[in-house]
């Protein structure tokens, strides 16, 4: 798994750990499929929640030999 720097700010900020993170993706499920005209990729949004209970979206998606990257977290009230 690579996190972006971006992912890794938004989880500074949010105060999101990577066991959270892990929580999310491995307990959590893909809410939405995303087209990325930039990059000409898909990109999916993935719903969950922290070891603490607060619900987290995860965006992430492929990368080159079935790495997954990690896009952005963040928080959701």
């Amino acid at each position: 798994m690579t996190l972006t720097i971006h992912a890794r700010e938004e989880m500074y900020i949010d105060a999101v750990t990577t066991d959270d993170l892990e929580n999310g993706i491995l307990h959590g499920g893909i809410v939405e499929r995303q087209w990325d005209e930039n990059w000409l990729e898909w990109k999916y949004v993935i719903a969950g929640e922290t070891l603490d209970g607060r619900s987290v979206e995860i965006v992430a998606k492929l990368g080159h030999r079935d790495d997954t990257v990690i896009i952005t977290v963040y928080t959701v009230f």
